[in-house]
């Protein structure tokens, strides 16, 4: 795996079809067709596919003009604790083209790391890096989830929910960053 010279870290991103091995279970989700308005629709949305944190990695999830989850999920590994704007704003550049090519309006972040559900100076860091990715683009941003050890938030706010036994593995083969997105 190579670095990026923008990052300095190793970025690694895959493509993940909600039902997919290891991925939580369809079933888990009572209708994936219902559209998904509300933020806590979207706390359980994302909970039924990342129950529990399992590493540190960024989820993007996309949305239809209908509210309606799109078959597609991208994981991105190795994501450092402080987010770099540029290496941010090329990632949200590549969001842009799928958003485009898959009828995408909106998209949701979910911040997956180990640890407690308080946020950290770094998820809020985090947080305001991709709260604005939207502006001038094909899509929307929702609100910034975080996926902890006891289960999905809004950022910022702590999860009511108990932790959950097992932990699935969310991710399928990882790819770099770097192969999906130019950096200059």
């Amino acid at each position: 795996m190579t670095t990026s010279s923008v990052l300095d870290v190793p970025f690694r991103a895959s493509v993940v079809t909600p039902g997919a091995p290891g991925v939580a279970d369809a079933a888990s989700v009572a209708d994936p067709h219902r559209p998904v308005r509300g933020v806590a629709d979207l706390v359980r949305h994302v909970g039924a596919i990342v129950p529990a944190a399992v590493r540190r990695q960024l989820w993007t999830l996309f949305f239809d003009s209908d509210d309606v989850a799109l078959p597609l999920m991208v994981p991105l590994e190795g994501v450092p604790v402080t987010p770099d704007v540029a290496a941010v704003e090329h990632y949200a550049d590549a969001l842009d083209a799928v958003a485009s090519e898959f009828g995408a309006a909106s998209v949701a972040f979910v911040l997956e790391r180990p640890g407690p559900s308080a946020s950290s100076p770094s998820d809020d860091r985090w947080a305001d890096a991709l709260s604005g990715l939207g502006r001038h683009r094909a899509f929307e941003v929702r609100p910034v989830l975080l996926c902890a050890d006891a289960g999905v938030s809004v950022l910022g706010q702590t999860s009511a929910r108990p932790p959950r036994g097992e932990r699935p593995q969310a991710s399928s083969s990882p790819v770099r960053l770097a192969d999906i997105v130019r950096l200059p």
